[in-house]
């Protein structure tokens, strides 16, 4: 049953996540970047505690205190995790792909999605632990549940930044509009999560460029999940949730998100990955 609330979890998280990817603006605000061609991300790691009662309880995360070597999937930056510090470096990516195409599947989001040019070529950054079986990547985001078990109802934010770079300047428009994790590539987690994004007017700039992404999704809990009638099944009926939420999208970061490791053990960890774009973005 941990097992199965674990996985659930991290479910969850891949949907709520997988628009980390999808967009992005400038560092106008944060901590600004003086060499827009160079990226630079630091910081202690931590490991989620993904125990039902720590997650439901919303339990502080544990510090890293171990090296581990980390890979960027061959975009050319440089970077390890050492006594469970990150340091990361990169500066213009060796591999990049047109944004009309890599990030096509955005019109299914956006309907009257705008790019100002579809020959701006983009790459993201995605760190990956290479020398672990216990963990196989690493996120920046932070978690925020609110279980309310009078009311039955749950409650889940999560906050992320993500780095992207392009090689001009890039500004994509649209309205807001509502989809659910049906419409795409999403991990199957036997039950829909219907998203409401605001209206986006992004402007990138020539270089490395952040975005901060907070998502919220709520919902109604079956005392029957709580409770399953079988208590030898193999976990509970999820069929019954009908989570949902809002994405809002805003420039910079925040500087209160954590670097969070992804455990492989984790049946849904493949998804936290968007679904493939066309080589090489």
């Amino acid at each position: 049953m941990e097992q199965k609330a674990k996985n659930i979890f991290y479910g969850i998280l891949a949907v709520l996540t997988f628009s980390l990817v999808l967009c992005a603006c400038p560092t106008n605000s944060g901590a600004p970047h003086p060499d827009p061609s160079r990226l630079n991300l630091s910081g202690q790691v931590y490991i989620q505690n993904t125990e039902p009662l720590a997650l439901l309880s919303n339990s502080k995360n544990e510090e890293y205190k171990k090296d581990l070597k980390i890979s960027d999937g061959g975009q050319g930056g440089t970077g390890e995790i050492k006594n469970g510090q990150l340091n990361y470096s990169i500066g213009i990516p060796e591999q990049m792909g047109s944004v009309g195409e890599g990030l096509n599947y955005l019109k299914g989001m956006y309907s009257d999605l705008e790019f100002s040019s579809e020959d701006v070529n983009a790459a993201v950054v995605t760190l990956e632990v290479i020398d672990s079986d216990e963990y196989s990547g690493l996120l920046k985001y932070l978690l925020d549940i609110n279980f309310d078990i009078l009311k039955l109802t749950i409650k889940i934010t999560i906050k992320t930044v993500n780095y992207i770079y392009v090689d001009n300047d890039l500004n994509i428009k649209a309205d807001k509009h509502t989809f659910n994790n049906n419409d795409f590539g999403f991990p199957d987690l036997g039950f829909p999560i219907t998203l409401t994004t605001e209206k986006i007017n992004l402007d990138l700039k020539k270089g490395w460029n952040a975005l901060y992404l907070e998502i919220t999704a709520q919902s109604n809990i079956p005392p029957g999940l709580l409770m399953p009638s079988d208590p030898d099944s193999s976990g509970p009926d999820l069929s019954a949730l009908r989570p949902t939420g809002n994405l809002k999208m805003s420039v910079g970061d925040p500087g209160n998100l954590n670097w969070t490791l992804i455990p492989s053990d984790s049946s849904d960890i493949s998804d936290l990955q968007p679904p493939e774009p066309p080589e090489p973005f």
